[in-house]
């Protein structure tokens, strides 16, 4: 027989990837051995061709539901003459190990902790090979358990034998642990310290039934938790939180108590039941809980509960339905100790839910809605951080990708594989900048990435490019918006000739405007900013992104319509003559301003004059609630005209200020102007197609997590030939940036403008 070797790499650590070599081997009658690398799972075995081939085929069609193989290689190796098939200790070789997610736990550990026959009856920390903390709680690889938070906790007998057991679906899950050997919860209740489990349940649970606010330690952070089913509890949260509407994602024990309240389409249960169980966004109406949970909009985020430690409090409440929204203040990080939490988050609640088990990594939940395209990501985190990209380029070279000032994310690339961060959130405070610098150290470490070059922003003043600037001599700068381009066509593996649309808030561009509505070029490595929307003073600079009312006035002064609706807008208490004044004066002079492109502020300002509603309290709020209006069934549409590459906007707002003088129906207004930017983007993509013979397109930009518009834009398109790549695995805002921007760097990718 020949003795191969097979080096399977991809998520293969931690997911019982080697007790199934194991036993699939051991069924085959085959002799070797398998053991965990930091380049992956590395199997010794005696074969001939013909077992080599049946051997992985069964791997690949058998692997473990967590794993995720990128690559198999196989080479011939000096003879070893093997006795049985073990499973050897691990080895660090250098290289590259992907690391697995945060897992939400599964259904056999969700049976176990629900039946009182079990050991493990009542215990908020079990897991197993398919469920469980992963990379929240991986200090160092390879991953075994001396390498993690868990290293504190030493195994019972009972635990031991299972975690030695090959047919057992705790063997090697290096999280194992019971009642008797692991982690611990322990409640704070208002300076009472209760230690005993079933107390500090039952007092929480009665605390959240009755309206209270509790800090609750989960996977990757804190939450605050409160019965989403009445209204005190949500208006004192809201209030706390300094969220006056922003909606709040609420959270079920399973997904058979939202299908009891709600009609939960197949793709949406899908996307809740999957072991990353991302908040969920969906349409509801007629919700068993507060409307303040969602004060302005049908669209509410889901999820089930996805730790037993939620699972069990549930079995304690009354409640069905719970917010559990992050830990932490306004554009702060996730508190993850308890020391930051009682530091933190003593203005929401003197009642903490604590236990024992380090978090090394705070990673927030994942946020998803559903497209006519599939799913999409708004906020990537738990379940799919640091799950990598993988790029084609034959580069050596380590790198250091910083992403963008909002949103922020940042990205570390080796040996083909481009590992994303989790969502880390805005950089204009110091906790959420410190928060950076740990991921960055964390990760660099955890990878054994050590970069010489990074890639940045053109925008000097960002957070991020001045933390790379700080930190690395070699620096390479990507605009912003063809970041988003390349990280569009990154995700899906393309680098061939490609049209890209780019709608998005502001960045600097080439020519020190704003940009923000770019359709562009990219030819080989030469990307070409072919048209984009017409420009317009942004009075006030970052604050007119607060205040769309500012852009409003400049839109339409800009194009003669002010005065026409004034009187209106005056009447209503929209603006002030002497606001006006302002304005006016401050785009004729460019006082304090900037010309921008930005589609991010051409939506806001469209839903701000919509609605009347002078300001965004959270980014893009009056953009959601404009989508939020629309409606199918509506064909009519207001005329962007695409001429000298640009879009101009004089005869849409034309048509849109008639419409609001005579109380057109607000969704009319909405759908009219979503499906005039949805047209004119068309008609470009037939021109270029027929100049250029391009017919493969990429959406990206913040704006195109529009779900209305995107996905109308993508059933017109692809309806009619064009090959429409889009966002899955990254999300389409800043938080993707840093992909692109790796991208480029390594495809140098050369702007022509």
């Amino acid at each position: 027989m020949i003795t191969r070797e097979i080096k399977i790499q991809g998520i293969v650590q931690g997911v019982g990837f080697r007790p199934f070599i194991k036993n699939l081997a051991d069924s085959l009658n085959i002799k070797g051995s398998v053991t965990n690398t930091s380049q992956g799972v590395i199997i010794k075995a005696n074969l001939w061709d013909e077992e080599l081939s049946k051997f992985i085929k069964k791997i690949k069609e058998k692997a473990p539901v967590l794993s995720h193989i990128v690559d198999i290689e196989v080479k011939d190796i000096e003879h070893i003459d093997f006795k049985e098939f073990s499973i050897e200790n691990s080895e660090n070789l250098g290289g590259i190990t992907l690391i697995p997610p945060d897992m939400a736990i599964c259904n056999e550990c969700r049976d176990e902790i629900l039946d009182i026959g079990e050991r493990r009856f009542f215990y908020p920390f079990t897991n197993c090979t398919n469920c469980g903390p992963r990379y929240s709680i991986i200090e160092k690889l390879p991953y075994d358990r001396i390498n993690t938070t868990m290293k504190e906790f030493e195994m019972c007998d009972e635990c031991e034998k299972e975690y030695r057991n090959t047919s057992d679906r705790r063997y090697h899950a290096q999280p194992i642990a019971c009642s008797s050997c692991g982690p611990k919860v322990m409640l704070n209740f208002k300076g009472r310290i209760i230690e005993n489990q079933e107390e500090a349940f039952k007092r929480v649970a009665d605390y959240i039934d009755n309206g209270g606010i509790v800090a609750v330690k989960g996977l990757g952070g804190y939450h605050l938790i409160c019965s989403a089913e009445q209204d005190e509890a949500v208006l004192k949260l809201r209030q706390l939180k300094k969220r006056a509407t922003k909606p709040f994602a609420v959270m079920a024990e399973n997904i058979q108590t939202i299908k009891r309240y709600a009609v939960v389409p197949s793709s949406v249960e899908e996307m809740i039941t999957r072991p990353e169980s991302p908040i969920v966004i969906f349409e509801w109406f007629r919700r068993p809980f507060s409307d303040y949970v969602a004060p302005d909009s049908n669209k509410i985020g889901v999820m089930a509960a996805y730790t037993p430690l939620h699972v069990v409090l549930f079995q304690f409440m009354k409640t069905k339905f719970i917010i559990a929204t992050s830990g932490n203040h306004k554009d702060e990080p996730i508190a993850k100790n308890q020391e930051e939490a009682e530091r933190n988050l003593s203005e929401f609640t003197d009642v903490f839910l604590h236990h024992n088990r380090e978090i090394f990594q705070r990673v927030d939940d994942s946020v998803c809605a559903l497209t006519d395209y599939g799913y999409i990501l708004f906020r990537r985190a738990r379940g799919y951080a640091p799950y990598p990209v993988a790029l084609k380029s034959e580069s050596q070279e380590e790198i250091f990708a910083c992403g963008a000032n909002l949103k922020s994310s940042l990205l570390f690339y080796k040996q083909g594989f481009a590992f994303l961060s989790q969502y880390i959130g805005d950089l204009d405070n110091i906790e959420t900048e410190q928060m950076y610098g740990e991921v960055h150290n964390n990760m660099q470490s955890l990878f054994n990435i050590y970069p010489k070059v990074a890639v940045v922003d053109y925008h000097s003043q960002y957070r991020s490019t001045m933390f790379a600037e700080k930190r690395y001599k070699k620096i390479y700068k990507v605009q912003h918006h063809v970041a988003h381009f390349a990280s569009n066509l990154a995700e899906n593996s393309y680098y061939g000739n490609a049209i890209g649309i780019v709608m998005d808030g502001f960045g600097l561009g080439v020519d020190n405007l704003g940009w923000g509505g770019e359709i562009f070029i990219k030819e080989k490595n030469q990307v070409k900013r072919h048209c984009h929307i017409k420009n317009y003073v942004q009075p006030g600079l970052d604050s007119a992104a607060k205040n769309p009312v500012r852009m409003v006035i400049s839109y339409l002064y800009s194009e003669n319509l002010l005065d026409k609706i004034l009187p209106k807008l005056i009447e209503a208490g929209y603006t002030t003559e002497q606001e006006v004044s302002l304005i006016k004066l401050a785009v004729d002079r460019k006082l304090n301003s900037i010309e921008t492109s930005a589609a991010g502020r051409l939506f806001e300002s469209a839903g701000s004059l919509t609605l009347f509603k002078r300001s965004n309290e959270y980014e893009g709020e009056l953009a959601v609630l404009f989508e939020n209006l629309t409606f199918k069934e509506c064909n009519r549409q207001y005329e962007f005209i695409y001429e000298d590459n640009e879009i101009k906007l004089h005869k849409a707002f034309e048509e849109m200020v008639e419409d609001i003088i005579n109380n057109e129906n607000k969704r009319i207004i909405s759908s009219k102007f979503h499906n005039g930017m949805v047209e004119v983007l068309y008609k470009i993509c037939l021109d270029l197609r027929e100049k250029y013979n391009l017919s493969t397109i990429a959406f990206s930009g913040g704006v195109m997590q529009n779900i209305y518009l995107s996905s109308k834009l993508y059933d017109k398109l692809s309806s009619n030939g064009f090959q429409v790549l889009t966002h899955k695995k990254v999300p389409a805002n800043d938080a993707g940036i840093a992909l692109g921007q790796v991208y480029c760097y390594l495809n140098q990718i050369v702007l022509k403008y």
